[in-house]
C-alpha cells in the first residue's frame, strides 16, 4: 500500500513513518499542500493521511482540492481536537476516517485495515453485481427464462438495491418483459406447463388435500418477490422451505388476479361463469368452492378469512380446525392506496423504500409465523407493484374506468406515450368489460389530457400496480414443508 502524509511538521513524524515501512507500506512525507498536490498528479496513492491544521490551507481545503482530481481516493483527517463541527465538514466531503492527535502509530494500521477490508468487501460486492448481470443476460425468451430473469433480478434487489446497474436493468427487462408476454400471453395461457396464478390451488395444494393433508394458505395482497425474499428469511428452521417465480394476470389488479387465484380459472372464465364476481373481491369463498368441486374436492371442511388490520393479524389464532384454510391479509394493499390519499400514511410512507419497511416492520411485529401449526404452508399474492416514474397521456370518455395503471374505455387514446393497447381482450383471458384496455409498461402512469402537468407532479413517485411489468407480474409462491 502506498502512503502519502501531509503534514507541516513532518520531519517529527519520521518515527511514525519508518514503522509504518517495517510494516511493508510505501510512505512519502510531504510538508506543503502544493507539493502533495504535484506529487498526486504524478503518482497513484492508495491512501492519503492530511493534518486539519496548515499554516498554507486547511486540511478541508487540500481534500477539496484533491478530490477534483481523484474523487475516490480514502482521505484520513488529523486533528487537534475532537471538534463536531470539523467532522460534519469532513464527512460532507467524503472523508474516510479521521484521528485524533498525538496519533500512533497502531491507530494508523487500525484504519488502513479498516481500508482493506472495505476495499475486500467492494470487490466481492462488483463481483457478486457482475454475476448477477452475466446470468440475467445468458438467459433465453421462453417463460421458463422469464421467470428466472425476475428471480435473478429480485435476489439482485434484495442484495444491492442502490446499485445503479441493477436499476438500468430492472427498467430495460422490464420494457423487454412486456414486449415479451403480450406477443406471447395467449398462447401461454393455452399451454399446461406455464405456472399462472390460477392454477395453484389445481397444481399445489389439492394432491395434498386429496391426501387427507391438512393446509394453510395464506394470501398478502399487493407482495413484491423482493419482499417475499426477505419473509423467508424470518421461516422457522422446521419447515423445509422452497420458493418459486409463478405468472399473476392482467391487469394485475385485486379484482382479477385474486379472484382468478380463487376460481382456478383466468379473469375471463370467472367472469363468464359467475357474472358480476369480478366487479368486487367479495365471492372469495365461493370461487374457492367451486375450485374444489371441480378438482372431485368435496364436502370438505373449509375456512377463508380476510385479515384487514395490523391488530387483527397480530390476534389471528391461525388455528380453526379446517382441513383447509385459507387467510387473505388485506391491509397491505389498504395501506398502498391510502398512501396516495390524503392522509397521515402519506407523510409516513413517502416513496418505496418506506412502503417496503413499514411492510417488513409489520411481519416482523405481528409474529403471525409462530403461530401456524400445521405441516403444510404456501404463501403467495395476486400482484407485485412499482413506482411510477413516467406520465403517459390519455383522452378517454366518461366510460373509462379508474385506475393509474390500466384503463378500460371505448373511445381511449394515447395523446402523449405509448402504452400497451389491447382489443381482443379475450385472448388475454380478460372479460371484454369495453372496446379497448390500455395498459402501462414499465414504470409509467395514466394521467388525462385536461391539466396534465398537475396531475403529472401529483402521481410521478406513486406506488402502484395494474399494468404490464416483471415486478408486477412475476409473483412468488412459497411453499412450506414441516418435518
Amino acid at each position: 500500500m502506498k502512503i502519502l502524509w501531509l503534514d507541516d511538521e513532518i520531519e517529527f513524524l519520521q518515527p511514525h513513518i519508518m514503522f509504518l515501512e517495517s510494516e511493508g507500506l510505501k510512505v512519502i512525507g510531504v510538508d506543503h499542500p502544493l507539493k502533495a498536490l504535484e506529487l498526486a498528479k504524478l503518482e497513484a496513492f492508495d491512501v492519503i493521511l492530511v493534518d486539519y491544521k496548515m499554516p498554507q490551507i486547511s486540511g478541508i481545503e487540500f481534500a477539496r482540492e484533491i478530490k477534483k482530481m481523484h474523487p475516490n481516493i480514502p482521505l484520513v483527517l488529523i486533528t487537534m481536537v475532537q471538534d463536531k463541527e470539523v467532522m460534519d465538514e469532513a464527512l460532507s466531503i467524503d472523508v474516510f476516517d479521521y484521528l485524533v492527535k498525538p496519533v500512533h502509530p497502531s491507530q494508523i494500521m487500525a484504519v488502513l485495515k479498516k481500508l482493506e477490508r472495505d476495499k475486500l468487501k467492494d470487490r466481492s460486492e462488483t463481483r457478486r453485481i457482475l454475476d448477477y448481470y452475466n446470468m440475467l443476460n445468458s438467459l433465453g425468451n421462453k417463460w421458463k427464462d422469464w421467470l428466472e430473469k425476475g428471480s435473478i433480478l429480485f435476489n439482485w434487489m434484495v442484495e444491492s438495491p442502490e446499485d445503479d446497474l441493477l436499476k438500468e436493468e430492472r427498467k430495460s427487462k422490464s420494457l423487454e418483459y412486456a414486449t415479451w408476454i403480450i406477443e406471447n400471453m395467449p398462447s401461454l395461457l393455452a399451454d399446461d406447463e406455464v405456472p399462472w396464478i390460477f392454477k395453484v390451488f389445481k397444481n399445489e395444494i389439492i394432491p395434498l388435500l386429496q391426501n387427507s393433508e391438512r393446509v394453510t394458505v395464506l394470501v398478502f395482497d399487493n407482495f413484491r418477490y423482493d419482499q417475499a425474499l426477505d419473509l423467508s428469511q424470518t421461516i422457522p428452521s422446521s419447515y423445509r422451505l422452497e420458493i418459486k417465480p409463478i405468472f399473476s394476470v392482467i391487469p394485475t389488479a385485486t379484482q382479477f388476479a385474486r379472484n382468478s387465484f380463487f376460481s382456478g380459472h383466468t379473469p375471463f372464465d370467472t367472469d363468464r361463469r359467475n357474472q358480476g364476481w369480478l366487479r368486487d373481491n367479495l365471492h372469495e369463498k365461493e370461487l374457492l368452492e367451486q375450485n374444489l368441486v371441480e378438482n372431485s374436492i368435496r364436502n370438505l371442511s373449509l375456512f377463508v378469512k380476510k385479515i384487514n388490520t395490523l391488530d387483527a393479524l397480530k390476534q389471528e389464532s391461525f388455528q380453526h380446525g379446517a382441513k383447509l384454510e385459507v387467510y387473505v391479509i388485506n391491509f397491505f394493499d389498504m395501506i398502498f392506496h391510502l398512501r396516495e390519499e390524503e392522509s397521515p400514511l402519506r407523510g409516513l410512507i413517502k416513496n418505496a423504500e418506506d412502503y417496503l419497511n413499514l411492510c417488513k416492520f409489520i411481519l416482523e411485529t405481528s409474529k403471525f409465523l409462530e403461530k401456524l401449526n400445521v405441516r403444510h404452508i404456501f404463501i403467495t399474492t395476486d400482484h407485485g407493484w412499482v413506482k411510477g416514474e413516467k406520465a403517459v397521456v390519455i383522452q378517454g370518455g366518461a366510460e373509462a374506468t379508474e385506475g393509474l395503471r390500466f384503463k378500460f374505455g371505448d373511445s381511449l387514446k394515447a395523446i402523449e406515450g405509448k402504452p400497451i393497447e389491447l382489443s381482443d381482450l379475450k385472448s388475454y383471458g380478460i372479460p371484454q368489460i369495453s372496446r379497448h384496455l390500455f395498459l402501462a409498461k414499465g414504470y409509467d402512469y395514466f394521467v388525462y389530457q385536461s391539466d396534465p402537468g398537475k396531475y403529472k407532479r401529483k402521481y410521478k413517485g406513486g406506488l402502484y400496480h395494474g399494468g404490464v411489468s416483471i415486478e408486477e407480474m412475476i409473483i412468488p409462491l412459497i411453499k412450506l414443508r414441516k418435518g
